[in-house]
């Protein structure tokens, strides 16, 4: 399955930023750099449809909740 992973940057001309993972470990590491760097609004979608995003991903991102491969917090 392709994740795409998305983020905005902030008061910079780049615009949006896209990325794309095989899988969803990659997909995660993938946010959380883009985190680290700054970029806001960051969000991993999959082929069928299925999205995390915002305060779910932010938990993820920082260890304290877990993604799935249909992109569910747990």
């Amino acid at each position: 399955m392709t994740y795409k992973i998305t983020g905005d940057t902030v008061g910079l001309a780049i615009g949006p930023v896209s990325e794309t993972a095989s899988g969803v470990h990659e997909a995660m590491r993938k946010a959380h750099q883009m985190y680290d760097t700054g970029l806001m609004n960051i969000a991993i979608e999959d082929d069928a449809g299925h999205k995390i995003e915002g305060d779910e991903l932010l938990a993820c991102i920082m260890g304290q909740k877990s993604v799935t491969e249909d992109l569910q917090a747990i």
